[in-house]
């Protein structure tokens, strides 16, 4: 079985161009899109500890803390300590927080713009399924609520 060189290069550039386009777009917002992918989980699974979040991003938890921290000050997310864990933090969004991430998705779909324009739409669609795909096979998930064990 003849083996399919994947040349790694153009997957990680293209990557890296897009993520600095995406940063460009989001200047506005005041937040990076690190940050703007927490408040869209956020909004996918409700309030849930910092620890957990970390966990979805496969982040140290003081990774964590450093990445939301900013969001606290900037009010777009509350950080209160879980009165069923002290040493356990809760995050939220704020509406303000809800606000900044109506303006987030309008970036994302003006990154999808430029997807679908440059490979046009079964290429762009493909290329979803495909990276989703990777992300699955690598370890990745999409946000998911915290299960509380009863």
């Amino acid at each position: 079985m003849k083996q399919t060189l994947i040349t790694i290069h153009p997957v990680l550039h293209s990557a890296t161009l897009l993520e600095k386009r995406i940063e460009i777009l989001l200047r506005p917002t005041g937040i990076r899109h690190r940050q703007a992918l927490i408040l869209d989980a956020l909004s996918q699974i409700g309030p849930t500890s910092q620890r957990h979040l970390a966990k979805q991003f496969d982040v140290s938890a003081g990774s964590m803390s450093s990445m939301t921290e900013r969001l606290v000050t900037l009010g777009f997310i509350t950080q209160i300590t879980n009165p069923e864990n002290r040493r356990s933090d809760i995050l939220d969004l704020t509406p303000d927080g809800r606000e900044v991430l109506k303006k987030v998705w309008v970036v994302w779909q003006e990154a999808t713009g430029l997807i679908t324009s440059a490979l046009g739409e079964n290429q762009a669609e493909t290329l979803t399924v495909l990276s989703t795909k990777l992300r699955n096979a690598l370890g990745g998930t999409q946000p998911e609520k915290e299960r509380h064990e009863t």
